[in-house]
């Protein structure tokens, strides 16, 4: 499908063009990661509640009306949802949406990887918190980090190149690993990205008890002992910056939410799994499309899409200390 020309209409007062749309297809996970969840999980959403794939791909062919062009499928973990190669399918020949991308644990990718990239999947990002298997167990509390390892391969298998790790840094925890990170970007066609922790629901307990790592800190340091150059950020034009160490056939990227907030360029919307649209991971203000989405109602979509970025804000005040109640699995990670 030829895409249209790129509408204005979801340019917010700051001058901000938002062409990208996180989609999340499930609040349910088969991880309990201890900066996301507690221990006993959190209560998921009934199916009922759930848009469905149909509602979904109308959702994102107006979205794509007003100028979104990339979609991301997240969770909780999107391939608990049954059928997910068919939603990919049906995004990318029903709507003119230019990319669509998948960010999932890897625990099932193994699974599903043939089938995503038959259906069109353009990217994948894997998150993967430790390269040590006792230590990934602990993050997780119940993965298995060699299930998680098959679903990064079997992406690289089928093409999906280069494959994203999405690896969160905890001082204490999991800091120790950065030579090994960059080892594996020497070795394989994999971008690590490196996040800091954003005090969301459980990750606030993580920020608190001193686990926050500055990365932009960090990428001095690395540049200083490791001998990291800028690299090229073309794919995917996220607010990662990216860096490569010398040999590396990958990159190393940076998510500084906290340290270097990029609030200032975010052409970000998120979809929650109940229809909720949220312009601000921040903030705890959305919209439902719910109610539109299931009466077709296509101009009604578009307005409420207009109304949450004509709403968006400067900026986050996680800085200044608010904590974003609602948790990721919930909000789409």
């Amino acid at each position: 499908m030829n895409p249209p020309p790129l509408s204005s209409s979801l340019i917010d007062s700051f001058g901000r063009a938002h062409r990208s749309l996180r989609v999340s297809v499930t609040d349910r996970c088969n991880l309990r990661c201890s900066y996301c969840m507690p221990a006993q999980g959190l209560p998921c959403s009934p199916r009922s509640e759930l848009l469905s794939f149909e509602e979904i791909t109308f959702v994102v062919g107006e979205a794509c009306k007003l100028g979104v062009r990339r979609i991301r499928l997240t969770g909780g973990e999107p391939l608990l949802r049954r059928d997910l190669p068919e939603l990919v399918r049906m995004l990318k020949t029903r709507t003119a949406v230019a990319d669509v991308a998948l960010t999932t644990n890897g625990l099932l990718l193994d699974r599903h990887a043939a089938a995503l990239k038959a259906a069109g999947l353009d990217r994948v990002n894997v998150s993967l918190d430790s390269l040590d298997p006792e230590r990934f167990r602990e993050i997780t509390r119940n993965g298995t980090f060699e299930q998680a390892w098959r679903g990064l391969e079997a992406a690289l298998e089928q093409g999906f190149a280069p494959v994203r790790v999405n690896t969160l840094l905890l001082a204490g925890i999991n800091d120790d690993e950065l030579d090994r990170w960059i080892e594996l970007t020497r070795t394989h066609p994999v971008d690590v990205r490196f996040m800091e922790i954003m005090p969301i629901g459980e990750g606030a307990l993580h920020a608190r008890a001193g686990r926050f790592v500055n990365l932009s800190a960090l990428i001095e340091r690395l540049i200083e002992t490791r001998g990291l150059e800028p690299a090229s950020a073309a794919i995917g034009n996220g607010p990662a910056r990216y860096y490569r160490a010398p040999g590396a056939r990958g990159r190393l990227g940076f998510i500084t939410p906290i340290s270097n907030p990029y609030c200032n360029t975010c052409a970000r919307l998120r979809l929650t799994s109940t229809g909720e649209l949220r312009a601000c991971l921040a903030v705890d203000q959305q919209v439902s499309l719910k109610q539109a989405a299931r009466a077709g109602d296509a101009a009604g979509l578009r307005a409420l899409f207009e109304q949450v970025v004509a709403e968006k804000p400067a900026g986050h005040q996680w800085r200044e200390g608010h904590v974003t109640a609602a948790g990721m699995s919930a909000l789409g990670g």
